[in-house]
């Protein structure tokens, strides 16, 4: 620490710049601006003087310690040197009221003289200046909290649903439901139908209000429905300024004739949206009347009008496997006709054996 420095400080905050200036000169010349010390002892000159009135040494100054190294009292520097040039406005002489000086003399019965002289009003003192102080941690904490809740809430005004329905083998039908809770269309909803819009388009868009979308494709096989996801969560993440995972879905049929068995597999890993509360994400597969050939991590799936309702959770690996048996109409009509075939077949081998031979026609 600089013997004399912390005096000159006091006498700083104290208003008294004479004496700050007397202590620091001596300073300054032993001290070059070029040494850390010399760039402060050289800021608190320049505060002395905006306090004295001497804008001219202060404005020298100031424009050699935007060069210092410090980056510190650089920018304070910079800061002062912008208030000490700004351009001073004049007011108006009609905005205020002079009134003539009167000089009274000792004599009896003579009439005041009116001054042609008027004098200046004496300008305050300037009021006493000291280093500008950045915010204190305190002010960065409360900054940091306030961004934070509204993160969280803004975060919480949007549910986004993606429904899986199983139309037939190897038919998937896909629909997205992005509601936003405000009422409102958000920024992204707009980004995300944009970034959607092909000129052979898949989705049908509708929107029924604003903030509610709806995505809804034709039916597809399950290759085409899983590269359609995977497309559509990509886009979803780039237009929020995410890289999310593609999601993995898989669907493994065994065809019995009069029926399929399917089992469907989907894996979402959400760990890069820890930020958003529960039950905002769900996704639902229909139709479906028993949970028990259904494994869901790390919530557990439930059922809703014939519906499996999943709520995926953020931040995690989101997991299910479903097992379902689905009949199939073109097996159990074929499997019809071959019965009513084996009657008809029946019914004419009983006729034959009662002796009245194969129907003819009437002559």
């Amino acid at each position: 620490m600089i013997i004399g420095l912390a005096e000159a400080q006091q006498a700083l905050d104290r208003g008294d710049y004479g004496r700050c200036l007397r202590l620091l000169e001596p300073l300054a010349s032993t001290h070059p601006i070029s040494e850390s010390e010399g760039a402060l002892i050289r800021m608190l000159m320049v505060t002395a003087w905006m306090g004295q009135g001497e804008d001219r040494r202060a404005v020298t100054t100031c424009r050699l310690l935007t060069r210092c190294r410090d980056p510190e009292l650089r920018n304070r520097a910079k800061q002062l040197l912008n208030v000490l040039e700004a351009p001073s406005l004049e007011r108006p002489a009609r905005w205020s009221m002079q009134l003539p000086t009167l000089e009274m003399t000792p004599r009896m019965g003579q009439r005041p003289r009116i001054s042609r002289r008027r004098r200046q009003p004496t300008p305050p003192p300037p009021p006493p200046t000291g280093p500008t102080k950045g915010p204190s941690a305190g002010f960065a904490a409360v900054v940091i909290v306030v961004l934070v809740g509204l993160t969280l809430l803004l975060g919480g005004c949007m549910q986004i649903r993606a429904d899986l329905d199983l139309v037939g083998p190897d038919r998937l039908e896909m629909t997205w439901h992005i509601n936003s809770l405000s009422g409102r269309t958000l920024p992204w909803q707009s980004n995300f139908r944009s970034a959607v819009r092909d000129p052979n388009p898949i989705w049908t868009q509708t929107t029924l209000r604003d903030g509610e979308l709806t995505l809804t494709s034709r039916p597809l096989n399950a290759d085409t429905a899983a590269r359609l996801m995977s497309d559509t969560v990509e886009r979803a993440g780039r237009t929020a300024g995410l890289s999310l995972p593609p999601p993995d879905l898989s669907i493994h049929e065994r065809n019995w004739l009069v029926g399929v068995q399917q089992n469907l597999s989907l894996k979402l890993d959400l760990t890069e949206i820890d930020s958003l509360p529960r039950d905002s994400l769900a996704v639902t597969i229909g139709p479906s009347t028993d949970l028990r050939h259904v494994n869901s991590v790390p919530v557990p799936a439930r059922l809703e009008e014939q519906r499996l309702v999943w709520s995926l959770a953020p931040g995690e690996v989101n997991h299910l496997q479903l097992h379902r048996w689905q009949w199939s109409r073109l097996g159990l009509g074929s499997l019809v006709v071959l019965g009513l075939l084996l009657v008809s077949t029946l019914l004419q081998s009983i006729r034959q054996s009662l002796g009245y031979g194969y129907p003819q026609l009437p002559s």
